[in-house]
């Protein structure tokens, strides 16, 4: 129990209710988003490994009944607008390079807040000093002016590996900052909206390492162990805060890789995990899980992939200090003739840390593509999403449907 709760009990229940009812649709949503992301599909990269960029460009239209994800929806069609490039560049036999950018703007056509946009940037450099040993650099940009919670974030790494005859060592140095960039507009936003809108108590910067060795990697059976640590700093908390989030973060995963065939293959482990936190209140959480990866390629053009983890996730909710979240997922990709065929399954468990609250977030999506023409692609995709708060018994829904063209050259 928090001891700035006024009155413990009733107060419990009442930030459950406003957290509930005031953020359920920005509960999470910073690690959905990231996700949905993921789920887009890429812009081809440049084919010719000695050097060029192809440019790409799409547009698509469609209706998208709850795009902030709020108890109360609202619904709005739309119209997007995506121009891009991608490159490689392999001046030597040991080193290469690459860069991806993209920018997409999105009218949506019933919403207060109609136009939106989000921009995407990437580069990468891999240097081979031997036949066993790679080393992979790299940075990104993501700007998100599409959800409420408006935020930038900042990624580098530095991925080495090395690979003997039995075994697979790697490290791999990660750095990631999240930046609100929410102004709050204070006259075009309903309340409800602009309270449950992110602000710069939730900036972190997240630094750390993970490494990894698999053995007898050339065995059907093959042991692996990870291990990562990472500090966690939120930098624009308020000066002795009642909530402190700034921790360390710690897992470890152990198991092993079973190869059944080369079309076959699975990680099956137990992942544990742990954060120290600065909070005077909750100073630490810890949690263990099942960890397992599949990959099946069924026949030539079809592949199925599956996932369960857990893992401690950064804040999604007003008091949580983050978030302890399960994931389930089942995805597939088919490609037949001129058609391909994705489709995703996910079911994120959200329970945060240091917060009553229990979310069941169900997301599921589809998508089709045809080749009209060599560098012309017509597309249609659908995307569902069923929300559930279990403390309170409150859920939302989503449906965003959506058709276009994409094309190369």
């Amino acid at each position: 129990m928090r001891p700035d709760y006024l009155v413990p009990y009733l107060w419990n229940a009442l930030m459950a209710s406003v957290c509930a009812f005031g953020v359920l649709g920005s509960a999470g949503h910073a690690a959905a988003q990231e996700r949905e992301r993921q789920a887009q599909p890429a812009a081809p990269t440049a084919p010719d490994p000695n050097g060029s960029v192809q440019f790409f460009a799409g547009t698509q239209g469609g209706f998208d009944t709850n795009l902030d994800n709020r108890f109360q929806s609202r619904a709005s069609p739309f119209e997007m607008l995506q121009l891009g490039a991608s490159g490689a560049y392999k001046p030597t036999d040991s080193s290469a390079y690459s860069f991806y950018v993209s920018g997409r703007d999105f009218w949506y056509n019933n919403l207060a807040l109609s136009q939106r946009y989000d921009i995407d940037t990437a580069v990468g450099a891999r240097f081979d000093f031997s036949p066993t040993t790679a080393l992979k650099l790299g940075g990104s940009y993501y700007k998100d002016a599409i959800s409420l919670d408006r935020y930038d974030i900042f990624k580098g790494f530095a991925d080495l590996v090395n690979e003997g005859e039995t075994y697979r060592f790697r490290l791999k140095l990660d750095s990631r900052t999240e930046v609100s960039t929410n102004e709050r507009p204070s006259g075009s936003l309903a309340p409800d909206v602009l309270a449950a809108t992110r602000n710069s108590a939730f900036d972190f910067t997240k630094n750390g390492a993970t490494a990894s060795v698999l053995t007898m990697r050339n065995q059907m059976i093959a042991p692996f162990i990870m291990g990562s640590y990472s500090d966690v700093d939120y930098f624009h908390q308020a000066p002795d805060p009642l909530i402190n989030r700034s921790a360390r973060d710690y897992w470890g995963t152990a198991g092993a890789r079973v190869a059944l065939n080369p079309d076959v293959s699975f990680d099956l482990g137990a992942r544990y995990n742990h954060r120290d936190f600065a909070d005077q209140t909750v100073t630490q959480f810890s949690s263990s899980y099942l960890d397992a990866r599949l990959t099946w390629r069924a026949y030539d053009g079809l592949t199925l992939r599956g996932i369960v983890e857990r893992q401690i996730k950064e804040p999604t909710t007003s008091f949580g200090l983050a978030d302890d979240v399960t994931t389930y997922e089942a995805a597939f990709d088919r490609r037949l003739a001129s058609w391909s065929i994705r489709g995703r399954v996910w079911l994120d468990h959200v329970r945060p840390i240091g917060d009553p609250l229990d979310y069941y977030k169900y997301n599921w999506s589809l998508g089709v593509g045809y080749d009209l023409a060599k560098n012309t692609e017509l597309f249609a995709e659908y995307f569902g999403r069923h929300v559930t708060e279990k403390v309170n018994d409150v859920t939302y829904e989503r449906t965003r449907l959506g058709a276009g063209i994409r094309m190369t050259f």
